[in-house]
């Protein structure tokens, strides 16, 4: 179980950020994790930092003393 605002990596994506929202579906705790990483502002396709819906699965939790 991850915590709110815990540094993780989305493993699929190889994509560090926090996770700013936590919430219950169908039995199951789901993620919104925001990135980390500024994407470009002329890519009109995403937010300068875009969230993420995962699942506990999906997540690996971020050793922030090893980054």
């Amino acid at each position: 179980m991850f915590e709110l605002f815990e540094k993780v990596r989305i493993i699929s994506k190889d994509l560090i950020g926090t996770i700013v929202e936590i919430c219950e579906k169908n039995g199951e705790t789901n993620y919104f994790v925001e990135s980390d990483v500024e994407f470009e502002e002329t890519d009109t396709n995403h937010d300068r930092f875009p969230l993420f819906y995962c699942t506990e699965e999906e997540l690996e939790k971020v050793d922030e003393t090893h980054e």
